[in-house]
């Protein structure tokens, strides 16, 4: 089982190195900022929100580290509007 001291230090660690998202629209790579990120029991969420300006065809939605790498990355295929749009990358902690 991890421990709450092992799930805070995880927390950290991932939390503390996740530099921005990505959103691919309409064949171009867009940088949007994390809104925010969440302990929950055992999962860690990111949310990014990807402002009104944003339009077209949303088909990866990506999480980059500090040093430039791809950490998580997800497919997708949504038409975007005019609207905002709050995007959750969530991570759950499990040990097997």
């Amino acid at each position: 089982m991890i421990t709450t001291d092992g799930t805070n230090q995880l927390y950290r660690l991932i939390s503390t190195n996740i530099l921005k998202a990505q959103v691919v629209v309409s064949g171009a790579t867009i940088d949007v900022p994390i809104d925010r990120t969440e302990l929950s029991g055992n999962n860690i969420k990111i949310f990014a929100y990807v402002d009104e300006t944003i339009i077209g065809n949303i088909t990866k939605y990506r999480l980059i580290s500090v040093d430039g790498k791809t950490f998580l990355e997800r497919s997708d295929n949504l038409a975007k509007d005019n609207r905002g749009l709050l995007i959750l990358f969530e991570i759950q902690m499990q040990e097997v």
